[in-house]
């Protein structure tokens, strides 16, 4: 019996311990890896808003090649056709983000354009007023990607009258629902210009400093438990010296 408690101390100490020592420290690196990331897009976002704002020729290029810049846009907002982009949060608030197509002035060209973020009724029936006029303007935005869930799940769209209620859609989908092709990145509409809602943009990529925040707790996790096995040694080895000298 007492063979048996050993082997399993054994196991405990040499086997286990030092998987979930080795485990701790990856997440630790893990998380300074996402803040090197993190980092990378945020000196992005500070230096593309910086330059000059683009004209509707860019619209042909990838959304790599404009992420984040500011791009001017003369055309009209369609109204009777929008998408109220569910789950998304303000200051704490469950909410909206109005997606309005506009339809570009060179008659071929629609983009999606995020109008800012709306509060939602207790009522989920109930939805927000968002309609806007449909003069001719100029618009300017910021070329982003539509935010993607976690975990992707294949839902279909209804087709409930306008403005639609949505949850994470691909253009792929919003393509099928307008019968348009798309521009494949949406637009944040300059929190300056009028017909729009609250608009603090920022990435949605979490700061480097929450990372390495994460990452020192990993660490710390790591060094208390690695001292932990230390002393444990440390006593087991003082105990046999006293066998011994016995």
């Amino acid at each position: 019996m007492l063979e048996v408690k050993v082997s399993l101390k054994r196991i405990v100490i040499f086997v286990v311990i030092p998987i979930l020592l080795i485990f701790l420290v990856r997440l630790g690196m893990w998380q300074l890896h996402r803040a090197e990331q993190g980092a990378s897009i945020y000196e992005q976002f500070d230096r593309e808003t910086q330059l000059p704002a683009l004209d509707s020729s860019s619209l042909n290029g990838h959304l790599d090649d404009v992420r984040f810049r500011w791009i001017e846009l003369q055309g009209k907002y369609l109204s009777s056709r929008q998408f109220l982009l569910d789950s998304m949060t303000y200051e704490g608030q469950a909410g909206y983000h109005v997606l309005t197509p506009f339809a570009v002035n060179d008659g071929v060209s629609w983009v999606l354009v995020n109008r800012g973020w709306v509060l939602a009724d207790p009522d989920r029936r109930v939805l927000p007023e968002v309609s806007v006029s449909e003069i001719p303007r100029v618009i300017r935005g910021m070329a982003e990607s539509l935010p993607q869930p976690g975990l992707s799940l294949s839902t279909p769209m209804n087709l409930m009258p306008w403005p639609q209620v949505v949850l994470f859609p691909s253009f792929e989908e919003l393509e099928i629902r307008f019968e348009q092709s798309l521009i494949p990145y949406q637009l944040l509409l300059d929190s300056n210009l009028p017909d729009g809602f609250s608009r603090e943009w920022k990435p949605r990529a979490l700061p480097p400093e929450r990372h390495i925040g994460y990452a020192i707790q990993w660490f710390s996790f790591a060094g208390v438990l690695a001292f932990m096995v230390i002393a444990l040694w440390a006593r087991s080895r003082t105990r046999l010296n006293d066998e011994i000298g016995r």
